[in-house]
Parts: C-alpha cells; sequence; structure tokens
C-alpha cells in the first residue's frame, strides 16, 4: 500500500518523492514481487476488462493482457539493464544497481498506472485521442529524478530526455513486437 501511495506522490510532489526514496530501507526484490509484478498483472487484467465492455472475442483479449503483462515484465528488464549501461558510460556516473531497479521500477510503475486508467475509461465511455499522450508525464518524474539518481548538472538535459525516451519507447517497441508475433493481432 505505501508503494501505490508513493507513486501518487510522485505525480503531486516528485522531487520530495524521490528524496525520501532512499531514506526508507527496503529489499528491491520485495518491492519487484509485493508491488511490480502485481501491478503488472492489474494491469493486464484492466487491459482484460475490455472483452466485458467492448465487442471483442475472448482470445482476443487474452493476446490483449497477455501483451499488456509482457512488453511491462520485458520492458521493466530491458529499462534496467539499459539505464545502467547508460548511467555508467554515458552519464558516467555509477549506481548500485538496487536504486536503479526502484527508479525503473516505480517509474514503470507510474507508466502502469495511466495504462491502467486509461483501458478502465475506455471500458466506459468515448475518450479523446489526447489521452494516449498521457504517459508523457513521466518526462516530469524523471526531470525531478536528477538528485536521486545523482546526475551532473551539465548532462540533465540529456539524461531528461534520452529517460523519457527509453522508458516511452520499449515497452511499447516490445508491444508492437508481440502485436506483430500474435496471430490475429495485425
Amino acid at each position: 500500500m505505501n508503494d501505490l501511495k508513493h507513486l501518487f506522490l510522485l505525480l503531486i510532489s516528485p522531487a520530495k518523492t524521490w528524496q525520501k526514496t532512499d531514506k526508507v530501507p527496503y529489499a528491491t526484490q520485495i518491492f519487484i514481487n509485493k508491488f511490480l509484478y502485481p501491478l503488472m498483472g492489474i494491469t493486464a487484467i484492466a487491459s482484460f476488462s475490455e472483452y466485458f465492455f467492448n465487442d471483442i472475442s475472448l482470445s482476443r483479449a487474452l493476446q490483449l493482457a497477455i501483451i499488456e503483462f509482457v512488453k511491462f515484465f520485458a520492458g521493466f528488464y530491458a529499462l534496467v539493464y539499459i539505464v545502467k549501461y547508460f548511467s555508467t558510460y554515458l552519464l558516467e556516473v555509477v549506481q548500485p544497481e538496487s536504486r536503479i531497479k526502484r527508479f525503473v521500477g516505480y517509474t514503470l510503475g507510474l507508466y502502469m498506472l495511466f495504462d491502467i486508467c486509461i483501458a478502465i475509461v475506455r471500458s466506459f465511455c468515448e475518450v479523446p485521442p489526447i489521452v494516449d499522450f498521457l504517459p508523457l508525464l513521466l518526462a516530469y518524474v524523471v526531470w525531478n529524478s536528477q538528485k536521486y539518481m545523482e546526475i551532473p548538472e551539465q548532462k540533465s538535459i540529456l539524461y531528461v530526455v534520452a529517460t523519457t525516451i527509453l522508458f516511452l519507447a520499449i515497452p511499447l517497441t516490445i508491444q508492437k513486437l508481440l502485436c506483430f508475433l500474435m496471430p490475429g493481432m495485425i
């Protein structure tokens, strides 16, 4: 429950919330197992809910749910690897892996929260296409994470732009790849 509160606080005041993140001792594996994986499951369930409210087949709803889960599951591990590499070699900042996993986990958790909200709202009413740009709020959260990630001032723009693009592009790329590979999804 504290992690969900943490996600909402990241939207309201990200700078303060990132500062508090290091002060609270928390095992990374517990964070992943008890918060991140269940949130991925809830995202898949929210995607599957289209079966009940829209006119799609059960097999299509299952495919959408699987794609939604896998895009965040694989996206998490891909982002941890890429952000660690990016941080170490391009930004020249060595980070402990636990910090990178928490950063990626909370930021991706925010993306999942956006996807859940969009899926639920789309189930009940027509939503304008502008809502699809809601994940761009991740740029604001990433911008405020600079102190938490100990990014030097001169590389802050590179960090914000590249990290935001990575967080948006990697899950979307995985989703498009899975849609291409699954029969009947094109």
